[in-house]
């Protein structure tokens, strides 16, 4: 089933996309469009560690501590690694 991934803490400006989430084979996939590019992103994440972040008992780094920075910003902002560098470049 899948679902729209909740927010944890508002942002300044709001989303112009939603992502959204489902459970398969044991992780959790996330996805959805990037807030820079546009283009679709997706990422496989632990279901347990994904839990425990959106529960809040424990930051996103140490609950999703096996995925890398640019994984956990686009859980956060939805901005995906292309979008990421983008950014940076300007």
């Amino acid at each position: 089933m899948i679902q729209e991934l909740p927010i944890r803490s508002s942002p300044i400006f709001p989303f112009k996309f939603k992502r959204y989430f489902e459970s398969k084979n044991n992780e959790i996939r996330i996805f959805g469009l990037c807030e820079v590019t546009g283009k679709n992103f997706e990422i496989y994440i632990p279901v347990e560690g994904f839990f425990v972040y959106l529960q809040g008992f424990k930051p996103i780094a140490e609950a999703l501590a096996t995925t890398s920075e640019e994984e956990r910003q686009f859980i956060l902002k939805g901005v995906s690694p292309e979008g990421q560098k983008l950014r940076a470049n300007k």
